[in-house]
């Protein structure tokens, strides 16, 4: 009775230990992934800053605010670096339509070819990040994992969609990181012990009774 037990907890734990990593790996895929948009955006949002620093000088125009992209909350303040950037580059491009020094100017141009390409790969880390998105919470949804994801912190991601306005809208994505995992096989490991105790109990006290003498 105990051998079964034991091998029944075994194949327990070595299947959630196999499900767990392969919905881990999916999660961490989509976190890469949308810390890849984040450097974008960073990037572009740091061109906007130099294109309004470039046409400062040519008239009247919105600055760009300036504020610090911290680590802590990336996404929150990529949003509204995204905001402040497609507001900025369109001011800047439609006062380069009224001085053609500044649409000349070399520096401004080769922002704006920078810009272009930067554009481009945000949309193809958007599609990739999308990818993954789609095969995470595809995976999450099905058998086996649709039993376990939720209660281990594994929770739905959302897709990285564009405004009615233009702008991109991108959803911070956390797991639990192991905690929920460790305090379940931790409570679990605490039954199987209490269980182990109590099949060992019986034996040992008709073990006893065995030995009494008559």
């Amino acid at each position: 009775m105990l051998i079964v037990f034991i091998l029944i907890l075994i194949s327990i734990l070595v299947w959630l230990f196999f499900a767990y990593n392969k919905l881990r790996c999916l999660a961490e895929n989509v976190k890469q992934r949308q810390s890849n948009i984040y450097v974008t955006i960073k990037k572009r949002y740091d061109i906007a800053q130099r294109l309004s620093d470039i046409a400062s000088s040519y008239g009247d125009h919105e600055k760009l605010a300036h504020f610090t992209i911290t680590e802590s909350d990336s996404v929150s303040n990529a949003n509204i670096a995204a905001s402040q950037t497609s507001r900025v580059i369109g001011n800047v491009q439609m006062l380069a339509s009224r001085f053609p020094d500044l649409k000349a100017n070399s520096t401004y141009q080769q922002l704006m070819t920078q810009l272009d390409e930067i554009e481009n790969s945000i949309l193809e880390r958007r599609e990739a990040y999308n990818a993954a998105v789609q095969i995470y919470n595809s995976t999450r949804g099905s058998i086996p994992h649709l039993f376990y994801a939720s209660k281990l912190g594994f929770v739905e991601a959302t897709y990285f969609e564009v405004d009615e306005n233009g702008i991109e809208q991108l959803v911070s994505f956390k797991t639990d990181d192991g905690k929920i995992l460790r305090d379940t096989m931790g409570r679990m490991a605490s039954v199987a012990t209490e269980n182990v105790k109590k099949i060992k109990e019986p034996k040992k006290h008709n073990s006893q009774e065995t030995n009494q003498p008559e």
